[in-house]
């Protein structure tokens, strides 16, 4: 027990520094479960709430008709997977910590989708918030590892080499900063650009960005020119820093060498893994694909992508460039020193997906609490759904990933 309070502690403090990397905190501190809970009208939902508690319960569940740029279908599986049920499912009854049950730190995260997958068993799931199997949900910035390993696959196939100039596949992208940087930079958030994680600040790197996108009402002035004339603060291959550009900028990269839509290379992925239903990308005010932020997915679905990762089936240079510590910038990083000394261990980043190298865990981390975990000594993967008040709450990330590694560890001891 005491080394179980012990994880339960490092974790907290190591979500602090990874949050100071990933969002930062809503300029309101007052919010209050009350705002959560409180009844609303439908018609009250505009573009400048829409994120926001309580409307954002719904509206993440109903991105088709709230991107203010529309969305796209992604298709599911020609041949789905076939789902069943655990014979005894895992009782989230269990006692985490100080008599706190997994259901009740469930609940207080505001965790309306649950699941555990191993072999397409599933062997825990939980809804809540209205909440159901057959909805989709906006995925958010997890929705940046299924772009990672999209140009993962153009690597292994030989379309794209990853140590190539963006420039020499994009040429409107010649003369500017971002073109000089390689395909690797930008899937590993080292192309130098600057970081974006002022979501709520007027005039803010990402929050302009989000104009572009469809996520916040402005007036916009296009989306793939925002990316081309995006400012940079370092050489590429010198420091990490998120921003969204670096993802969307795949999604240019891959359409470019394929001449495919970014959404028929997504539905190719969902039946790699089997998805079970479809789903959708949002647009931007180009008319183009968002994976920065834009992918809908039912849990069982985001449950199988992160199953099949686990499983060793996605892309090998996916897997070579998550596993390769000497190229990660984020650990070499002060706040990634902080992470290293807080949890005793490191936390990397690599193919637009976090990892902790040590347990073998590869995540997916999006805006207001969508997680997906990948155990690879496992096979079993582990994720969220919920509806956290902010872009990022960190003792919230804390209290999920030790939930996921609590039960990950309770499976392996059976």
């Amino acid at each position: 027990m005491k080394q179980t309070k012990m994880t339960i502690i490092s974790l907290a403090a190591m979500c602090v520094f990874l949050f100071a990397v990933v969002a930062t905190v809503f300029a309101d501190s007052k919010v209050t479960l009350n705002d959560f809970y409180r009844p609303f009208e439908i018609s009250e939902i505009t573009p400048k709430n829409m994120q926001k508690w309580p409307y954002y319960k719904y509206t993440s569940t109903h991105w088709n008709e709230y991107g203010l740029f529309g969305t796209v279908s992604i298709l599911a599986a020609k041949n789905p997977a076939k789902l069943t049920i655990a014979d005894t499912p895992f009782d989230i009854e269990q006692k985490l910590r100080d008599d706190r049950t997994v259901a009740e730190s469930l609940t207080s995260t505001q965790t309306k989708g649950f699941i555990v997958l191993k072999d397409n068993v599933i062997l825990c799931e939980f809804y809540d918030n209205g909440f159901t199997h057959e909805q989709t949900q906006l995925l958010q910035s997890s929705s940046k590892t299924y772009a990672g390993i999209i140009t993962s696959k153009l690597i292994d196939a030989g379309k794209i080499d990853p140590d190539a100039t963006v420039d020499s596949y994009l040429t409107d992208f010649k003369g500017s900063a971002i073109g000089k940087a390689r395909v690797q930079n930008v899937l590993d958030m080292t192309a130098g650009l600057l970081p974006a994680t002022d979501y709520h600040v007027p005039g803010g790197e990402a929050f302009m960005f989000e104009i572009e996108q469809g996520l916040k009402p402005g007036d916009p002035t296009g989306h793939r020119k925002a990316v081309i004339t995006a400012r940079t603060q370092n050489a590429p291959g010198e420091v990490y820093t998120y921003n969204d550009k670096n993802t969307d900028l795949l999604a240019m990269l891959a359409e470019g060498v394929t001449g495919q839509p970014f959404n028929k290379l997504l539905s190719k992925l969902f039946n790699d893994f089997g998805a079970t239903s479809a789903g959708s990308i949002a647009l931007t005010v180009d008319g183009t694909a968002s994976p920065s932020y834009g992918i809908s997915s039912t849990l069982r679905d985001y449950g199988l992508f992160h199953q099949w990762i686990a499983k060793g089936k996605a892309p090998k240079s996916f897997y070579a460039s998550v596993k390769d510590i000497d190229k990660d910038l984020l650990a070499k990083s002060e706040k990634g020193k902080g992470m290293k000394a807080a949890l005793g261990t490191l936390v990397t980043y690599g193919s637009q997906a976090w990892v902790f190298p040590k347990e073998k865990m590869i995540l997916s981390i999006g805006s207001y609490g969508q997680i997906g975990l990948s155990n690879l000594e496992t096979g079993i993967s582990v994720a969220f759904m919920q509806d956290w008040e902010d872009n990022g709450v960190a003792a919230k990330l804390a209290e999920n990933v030790a939930v996921a590694r609590f039960v990950i560890a309770q499976l392996g001891a059976k």
